[in-house]
């Protein structure tokens, strides 16, 4: 991850993705929301992360600029819980594997 921040928005969302500007536009890579969730009143507030627009297959968003009120850098936990949301599974294809066919990172 290169720039990973957490954007709120006007409408009060809180999202975190991999975070490029330019021409009066936000892009998120990979966007998650945050979600603070508490199970009991007195009980520890958690954060949940879920899929910002879950109903697309994008892997990069945009926003009017005018529309993200702050930008601001994770706490080292929540970047910790984002990237393990994000990671991948690197799978190799059957066979010997040598240095010459190893995955690419």
């Amino acid at each position: 991850m290169k720039n990973v921040k957490i954007i709120r928005l006007q409408t009060g969302e809180d999202i975190i993705g991999d975070v490029s500007e330019s021409q009066g536009l936000v892009s998120i890579k990979k966007p998650f929301t945050i979600i603070p969730m508490q199970a009991q009143p007195g009980k520890p507030v958690q954060l949940v992360l879920t899929p910002w627009m879950p109903y697309t297959d994008d892997r990069e968003l945009s926003i009017d600029e005018s529309k993200v009120i702050t930008m601001a850098t994770p706490k080292s936990d929540i970047l910790k819980s984002y990237e393990h949301n994000v990671s991948e599974i690197i799978t190799s294809k059957p066979g010997l594997i040598t240095e010459t066919t190893l995955p690419k990172l």
